[in-house]
């Protein structure tokens, strides 16, 4: 594989030490390890290599492997989630919790100036906040198999729209890839039309693209 391929692959992350399943495209999976969630998107993801769409050690393993390969790989924190730093933990009144009507309890996560962070205890009206990442300092075991490299350019503006979290179809006609975005995603902050011809432009430069 190369920086830039399209690849669709199915994996399971689970933390060394404990075994316990983090993440995972296996609906069958998730459901077995107790970490089903009902609206969630089930089944192979494709990525754009090199894009930072996966963690640097899963991505690296990626690269040195070929369509069809099932490969297991450990992952250590560096190319993972980082390492923990203590300079991210730090004490919150809890009146200013309540101030905004808000029962911090452990292990509760919360956003604060656009910043998550996890509860750690609450006692004698102090909050212990922790800004680490859940999985900071956690070596991962990634199973993961890579099913194809993605090569169909109206494929490959699909994974384009995907990734970028908008929703919408494309269709070939002749040589024209029509767009057609969901009036949701019309609706966003930004203009998604231009983002995704940015976008296409840049990963899959071959294709002449329309929006309808």
């Amino acid at each position: 594989m190369h920086k830039g391929d399209f690849v669709t692959l199915d994996y399971t992350a689970r933390i060394k030490e404990t075994h316990q399943v983090v993440d995972t495209t296996s609906k069958e999976v998730a459901e077995t390890e107790g970490i089903h969630t009902p609206n969630a998107s089930y089944g192979p993801v494709t990525i754009i290599l090199g894009e930072g769409h996966v963690i640097p050690g899963l991505e690296e393993a990626l690269l040195n492997m070929e369509v069809g390969e099932e490969r297991e790989v450990d992952i250590p924190p560096e190319q993972a989630f980082g390492k923990r730093n203590r300079s991210l933990i730090t004490t919150v009144p809890l009146r200013e919790f309540r101030r905004h009507g808000v029962t911090p309890q452990a292990g509760m996560r919360i956003e604060i100036n656009e910043k998550w962070a996890t509860v750690r205890s609450v006692s004698s009206g102090r909050v212990s906040l922790d800004f680490n990442h859940p999985l900071s300092g956690k070596i991962l075991t990634y199973t993961v198999e890579l099913l194809k490299r993605v090569e169909d350019t109206g494929e490959q503006i699909e994974a384009i729209i995907k990734l970028l979290g908008i929703r919408g179809r494309v269709v070939a006609d002749g040589e024209v890839y029509s767009i057609k975005l969901d009036s949701a995603s019309r609706g966003k902050e930004y203009n998604q039309e231009e983002l995704v011809k940015q976008k296409v432009e840049k990963y899959a430069p071959q294709a002449h693209i329309a929006f309808s």
